[in-house]
């Protein structure tokens, strides 16, 4: 088919009240259309083109809307009478198909949706065209597209199937993407099953030639808002700008771009809220009241496009940057990005009016079909979703591998470290059971030489009737000590227990110097009273551990029972500092008599205040304890609800119950009520119990 189009001219109609024939009759206010500098919605324009056929037979010609809103075409005859066609627009509320909607008309009466006229061959028809523009998607050229209606039905049979896969492939991704988002919870698979969710629903909605997929199924596909431009419409915007915004924010999130283009992302932020503003004046019809105030191209529609254009290829080189620093698997985000920005592009500049590299593709097949901006914008979702896709597995796969890489990394390491750890480990474990063994060794040497310093068989021997002890340190050397006088002194001999500061180790050396200050007292005769004794024991405590100086570091002691026996007299004479005496006496009568509560060597007690000697008669198996609080303070009582102390009273009614046996069987006695006492529970003290009969 051939036919050539003549000298197109435009009558521009503010008033939108000229009616076709009286249009017609003012040719002479034609002017050309270079001359018509801006588009405005609220005017009508009128087209006066004239059609002459070369061809050698007759052919139907479709008209296509070419981007206008509303285009209304009338045929004028020889005789300047027009007839009007059927009205045509992409955005408005003129449905090509209004009355062949696939729900009302059978297949067999579905008429084109395009109006149409028969071009006779060899013939001249004069076409008369009232178009009217939207305030910022403006139409291209005053030119408008006649196409061949054989030739066009077979393109969209063609059409259909690239639009099937399209739709096919958008969905598969969709679904794949919302599980994967699922199932990571990541932020970047996130970002792009919300991205590829609107993309998928954009192209399900957009225009394609002759209507809106989706809407046509709805009878809502022409109804206008009250905004003047359709529901389908509004609906394909809204998503259309949301599928870019998240876009921008998916590439941001995949890239990092906050982290490591800090003036990249603000530069994001910025646009992301200038394209929300644009959709928001878009959806609401605000183009249209700023359309008598702002020339709408140069301050919106020309601005978007460009910004649109430099996110795109800011994105492309911060992927390649990111490439280029050992972010590999951004190589995808790069090549997925180069389709997008050419689709993305040529559907802007389309849309706006400017020229697209498709330009120059042949008026069939599939150049026919991306020749419209509406089918790149189709195109490009798909080839970007498509290989995204890629980009995202990658990115997961890569993520996998760092991270098994990672962990071996960390296996190997935490190996070799518990190796390094086993070996140090295992030095100091042998370095510690050395010197534990050094400790013990010398503990036990303390210990036989603590045990050296307690009164030896010939101290004891026909001083007492039956006499027994219990010496038990807690850590195998203790504060607790008993000391018997001199059997070489005639006239008394003394008995004393002494429960020094502490335990262990402190308390042996302690002990050490409250035997030797004991035997200094004592060194020539038994002369010195209870009383006397223990003012001068603690005299020689308190000046060998130098605490008689007011810079004296320490403030230690011990706490004492002193007893003076007169075997010729049946006498025995007691003092103790904060250590009792009991007596059991031929009745079987048990006494207790309490001491001072005052301890011996401290700085800050007063030693000169302890009672007074007791004097104590007593007949023969008569029996006397001296306990320390090791025992009596000793927690157990597997009946108890909380451990409680062993106690005075317990103890009192044990001495009652064997006091007619020896002293060794008491002692065995206490001990083992003791242990059955303590059961689970720690020992807290050392522990000395002297048992006597005189």
């Amino acid at each position: 088919m051939v036919f050539t189009d003549k000298d197109i001219l435009v009558f521009e109609d503010p008033t939108r009240q000229v009616t076709v024939e009286e249009v017609y009759k003012q040719q002479d206010r034609f002017v050309r259309p270079e001359q018509i500098r801006s588009l405005k919605s609220n005017t009508n324009y009128w087209v006066l083109q004239k059609i002459e056929s070369k061809l050698d037979h007759d052919r139907f010609i479709q008209i296509d809307a070419s981007g206008w809103k509303r285009l209304t075409p009338h045929l004028i005859d020889s005789e300047g009478r027009a007839r009007q066609l059927k009205s045509i627009g992409f955005v408005g509320s003129y449905n090509p198909y209004l009355d062949n909607s696939p729900l009302k008309t059978p297949i067999a009466k579905h008429d084109s949706g395009f109006p149409k006229f028969l071009l006779k061959s060899g013939t001249e028809v004069t076409l008369l065209i009232q178009l009217n523009s939207h305030p910022f998607l403006n139409a291209r050229s005053f030119s408008v597209n006649l196409v061949d209606d054989v030739t066009f039905a077979e393109f969209r049979r063609f059409s259909l199937y690239i639009e099937g896969a399209l739709f096919g492939t958008l969905f598969a991704l969709t679904i794949f993407a919302l599980f994967n988002a699922y199932q990571t919870k990541d932020k970047v698979n996130s970002y792009y099953a919300l991205w590829i969710s609107l993309a998928f629903s954009a192209i399900f909605v957009s225009w394609i030639y002759d209507g809106y997929r989706l809407f046509e199924f709805f009878d809502l596909e022409w109804k206008s808002s009250s905004h003047r431009d359709s529901f389908a419409f509004i609906t394909f915007a809204a998503l259309s700008y949301a599928q870019a915004i998240t876009y921008a924010l998916f590439a941001g999130q995949y890239l990092g771009i906050k982290q490591y283009f800090p003036r990249v992302y603000l530069l994001t932020n910025i646009w992301v809220t200038y394209a929300v503003i644009y959709c928001l004046l878009m959806l609401t019809g605000g183009f249209y009241f700023l359309e008598n105030h702002v020339d709408l191209q140069k301050f919106f529609a020309l601005p978007y496009a460009v910004s649109v254009s430099l996110l795109l290829i800011t994105f492309f080189v911060c992927s390649y940057l990111r490439y280029r620093e050992g972010f590999v698997f951004s190589i995808y985000f790069t090549f997925a990005i180069i389709p997008y920005l050419i689709f993305r592009l040529s559907f802007v500049f389309g849309t706006y009016g400017f020229p697209t590299i498709f330009r120059y593709l042949p008026d069939q097949g599939l150049g026919y079909f991306l020749k419209n901006p509406w089918t790149n914008l189709a195109f490009g979702m798909c080839m970007e979703a498509l290989i995204m896709a890629l980009a995202v597995i990658s990115r997961a796969r890569w993520l996998q591998l760092e991270l098994n890489r990672s962990s071996k990394e960390q296996t190997a390491l935490v190996e070799q470290q518990n190796m390094l750890l086993e070996t140090k480990v295992e030095e100091r474990t042998q370095k510690l059971r050395q010197k534990q063994e050094v400790v013990e060794s010398s503990m036990n040497y303390a210990s036989r030489l603590q045990r050296g310093q307690l009164p030896r068989t010939i101290r004891l021997e026909e001083r007492f009737q039956s006499f027994a002890t219990i010496w038990e340190p807690r850590d195998t050397i203790g504060g607790d000590l008993y000391w018997v006088s001199s059997s070489q002194h005639q006239g008394p001999f003394v008995l004393a227990v002494a429960d020094c500061t502490g335990h262990g180790v402190p308390g042996a050396m302690l002990s050490l110097l409250v035997s030797n200050s004991l035997e200094r007292i004592f060194a020539k005769s038994t002369a010195d009273e209870p009383t006397k004794a223990l003012t001068s024991l603690d005299y020689f405590i308190r000046s060998g551990l130098n605490q008689d100086l007011n810079d004296s570091e320490s403030n230690d002691g011990c706490d004492a029972a002193m007893v003076r026996i007169h075997r010729d007299k049946n006498i025995l004479e007691y003092a103790g500092a904060k250590i009792d005496l009991f007596h059991v006496d031929s009745r079987g009568d048990l006494h207790r008599y309490k001491s001072n509560r005052i301890s011996l060597g401290y700085k800050d007690q007063d030693a000169t205040n302890i009672l007074p000697t007791k004097e104590i008669h007593y007949e023969s198996g008569d029996l006397f304890m001296i306990v320390t609080d090791g025992l009596t303070d000793q927690v157990g009582g597997e009946d108890h609800e909380r451990p409680v102390s062993f106690g005075y009273r317990r103890l009192s009614s044990l001495i009652l119950e064997h006091k007619d046996k020896d002293c060794q069987n008491i002692a065995d006695e206490i001990r083992a009520s003791l242990s059955k006492w303590q059961g689970s529970q720690s020992r807290r003290d050392d522990l000395t119990v002297v048992l006597f009969k005189l």
